[in-house]
């Protein structure tokens, strides 16, 4: 699968996250693909690695809208992203 025209907008803790991303960004009409960066014999490694799962991609023409999205996302629902369950 081509990833060309896409751009990472969220960098997803574990594939759950991901896939819910994606399932909020497909409903407001946004194209997403889930990308793990995970190798499989490895057993999440490359979470240890990396500091995440893996990204969740956009087209770029719709990199801006998405953030947007994310970010009501969530400030209604108390979702928290990585970096603020690091504090």
């Amino acid at each position: 699968m081509s990833h060309q025209g896409y751009v990472p907008i969220f960098q997803a803790p574990d594939e759950m996250t991901a896939n819910l991303i994606k399932a909020i960004l497909e409903a407001e009409g946004i194209d997403a693909l889930v990308h793990s960066h995970q190798v499989a014999w490895m057993d999440s490694i490359m979470v240890t690695a990396e500091g995440f799962w893996g990204d969740v991609l956009v087209r770029e023409e719709e990199a801006e809208r998405a953030r947007k999205i994310l970010e009501a996302y969530e400030a209604g629902s108390g979702f928290e992203t990585k970096e603020e369950e690091d504090q």
